[in-house]
């Protein structure tokens, strides 16, 4: 009875989101109607907020918001969970955001039969997010509870399934991810993603309170971007498992936040991500500094034991810089070349497919370009040598993690970790004696590892997010997942030096046919 149920949530969104419900609308008076009468039967008492607030013409539009309180043991700060209960003219909604609004009904449930907290549960549903922020607008200006908020939690959804990422902060975010990462016993974030969606003019009713200076964190699934705002966002597309852990979210960040010690003291940002949903890594950004110097320091001692050795040439390695750059680039360049000449040939007829399908053809196009990249990998390996390219590309993985961590602090753990491991690894091969340094496959995979635990989940929350429009960025990953990998799976280590450019051309046949069977198009 204290934990969450998608099963009984399930319940409120079909009352919820049985039809679109816009502002002003009698459904969307029928939804607040709703919402009130639960709150009631849980013994709640909630209000409902009228107010009168400018739309983006500047003409004043009425909303209503609903509010209750739980209220906790003690007169701290309370924690202020916010979503909006109005819909887009054209869908019911379900996702955006009945879900939050269903999580929370049930999510109060939980928490009135549950012990007492210490701070108090402020839930918030507001009116008019679609039309511009309007319900959190007034809120933030007129109510007086608004001063009460500690913490502010916001969900939301841009999509019907996949997981419930939390995908932004406020600043100095430090305290805020230590809770999260304590209490979320599956949680799906990353510091990169805060990074990006700071730099977005996308805006949630969260960044009304950001911008008033409250802390707090913003979660939602982003899967099925085609269903966004259309009548497919229904309670028959929903995907339950993302309902289950926004809801697990919600009681989970309420016990924590709610019984926290203090209030948020605004340490420094934090770098953080998780590893397959199991757990959360976080630690500050001084950290992220001092493991970037020793990881440059051990990168530059093992290309001097391989000069010594006799297995690295300088020039040699500084070609394999440049082979790096090249292969990349040409992954990015063929990938987005055939996707181009494709919707070229195919014309508006394959929209469709690329919208409800794209993961086929993003794909197809990643393996076309690796296919590109890995041929041009051949000829250079025989050239300056494969430990040579390695090293190059090595000291190419180094620039591009400075490089994101000037211009992206709390995305740097993204090429750091991939490349301290494979350091680890390479650093045994450089240094052996010249007639032993051969490539191997154990030691080289130690940086496959978090390669492919980190940059494989990026990667598909990119296409999550962008769909048709992400070729460019996947393939730039893919390349760079390559470029790692290369001397362990590469042309010295293969039966025939052209096998993995064949093996690549294939797999992007077999994935382009996927796509056209699954896809009609």
């Amino acid at each position: 009875m204290f934990e969450f149920s998608a099963g009984r949530a399930l319940k409120h969104l079909a009352v919820i989101s049985r039809v679109p419900h816009a502002i002003h609308s009698p459904e969307n008076a029928a939804v607040r109607d709703y919402i009130v009468r639960t709150l009631r039967e849980l013994g709640l008492d909630p209000q409902i907020q009228q107010a009168s607030v400018a739309n983006r013409l500047g003409i004043r539009t009425a909303v209503e918001n609903i509010v209750c309180r739980l209220k906790g043991s003690s007169q701290e700060k309370a924690v202020l969970f916010v979503a909006h209960y109005d819909s887009v003219p054209t869908g019911p909604g379900a996702s955006d955001d009945g879900a939050a609004v269903a999580a929370f009904l049930e999510s109060a449930r939980a928490l009135k039969t549950g012990p007492q907290l210490k701070r108090d549960i402020i839930f918030l549903f507001t009116d008019g997010e679609e039309r511009g922020l309007l319900g959190a607008t007034a809120f933030v200006a007129e109510h007086p509870w608004v001063h009460d908020a500690g913490v502010v939690l916001n969900f939301e959804a841009r999509g019907i399934g996949g997981p419930s990422i939390m995908f932004e902060t406020s600043n100095e975010n430090g305290w805020l991810i230590s809770n999260f990462g304590q209490a979320a016993s599956h949680p799906v974030a990353n510091s990169l993603s805060y990074e990006i969606y700071k730099r977005l003019p996308n805006n949630t009713d969260f960044t009304v309170f950001r911008k008033a200076g409250y802390s707090g964190l913003n979660f939602a699934y982003i899967d099925g971007l085609a269903y966004y705002h259309t009548s497919g966002d229904s309670i028959e597309n929903i995907d339950a498992g993302s309902l289950q852990q926004h809801g697990d979210y919600v009681l989970e960040m309420a016990r924590q936040f709610g019984n926290a010690a203090s209030n948020d003291p605004r340490p420094a940002n934090a770098v953080y991500f998780d590893v397959l949903g199991m757990f959360l890594v976080r630690y500050a950004q001084t950290t992220a500094i001092v493991v970037l110097v020793l990881t440059a320091v051990l990168l530059a001692f093992a290309l001097y034991r391989g000069v010594r050795a006799g297995n690295l040439r300088v020039g040699a390695s500084l070609l394999g810089v440049v082979a790096m750059i090249v292969g990349v680039a040409l992954a990015v360049i063929c990938a987005e070349g055939v996707s181009r000449i494709v919707y070229a040939i195919a014309g508006p007829g394959i929209r469709k497919g690329l919208m409800y399908h794209g993961g086929w053809y993003i794909l197809a196009y990643s393996a076309i370009g690796l296919a590109c990249a890995a041929a041009l990998y051949v000829p250079v390996s025989k050239w300056i040598g494969s430990a040579n390219l390695v090293a190059g590309i090595l000291l190419g993985w180094l620039v591009v993690t400075i490089a994101v961590s000037v211009y992206f602090p709390g995305g740097a753990y993204l090429f750091l970790w991939p490349l301290l491991f494979s350091l680890i690894g390479w650093s045994t091969v450089f240094a052996k004696p010249q007639a032993q340094a051969k490539p191997g496959y154990i030691l080289p995979a130690l940086g496959a590892l978090p390669a492919l635990l980190l940059l494989i989940p990026m990667a598909h929350n990119i296409f999550s997010a962008f769909a048709a429009q992400s070729t460019m960025f996947v393939s730039v990953f893919a390349g760079l997942l390559l470029s790692l990998l290369i001397g362990s799976i590469g042309p010295e280590t293969m039966p025939r030096r052209w096998m993995l450019p064949c093996l690549l051309g294939a797999a992007a046949v077999g994935l382009f046919a996927g796509a056209i069977v699954v896809s009609g198009s």
